[in-house]
């Protein structure tokens, strides 16, 4: 009797072990969209008429940051602000720089870098929008 109650023990556990991991994986595979990591959180403008809402973008993705071999040779550090828009599906468009120190070095590094960025598509009252005046500061050491 200790026996069997031992057996349907088991095969239950793992049916439930079974049935969770499904699940799990259909959550998953369903709604890819939701559950991306957000790995920062952008603010830029919105124009709605005569009135400008701010409004959050999710960062999701971005690309490795290129440390221009020159400036790794020297050891410079420095700073880039990337002022850019984030189009209605999600990608970086009009990527500029607003500002850099030292000038010269590293903002073509920057531009790229922020150009693979990508981000949850912007909405506002459910609806996808591009959302302007984003600006983002990078900072380069060569320890990093």
């Amino acid at each position: 009797m200790r026996y069997k109650i031992s057996n349907y023990l088991i095969r239950e556990r793992a049916l439930c072990s079974v049935t969770l991991v499904l699940l799990l994986v259909g959550w998953i595979v369903l709604s890819p969209s939701v559950h991306a990591d957000v790995l920062s959180i952008n603010t830029g403008k919105y124009q709605l008429g005569d009135e400008v809402v701010d409004v959050q973008c999710e960062l999701v993705g971005t690309g490795r940051l290129r440390y221009p071999p020159k400036a790794r040779k020297f050891r410079y550090v420095g700073e880039v602000i990337v002022g850019f828009s984030v189009a209605k599906d999600g990608t970086v468009a009009g990527a500029r720089i607003a500002d850099a120190d030292p000038p010269g070095i590293f903002e073509r590094s920057a531009l790229s870098h922020v150009r693979t960025w990508r981000y949850n598509p912007p909405q506002h009252n459910g609806e996808n929008i591009q959302v302007d005046d984003i600006y983002v500061r990078l900072v380069f050491k060569p320890d990093r």
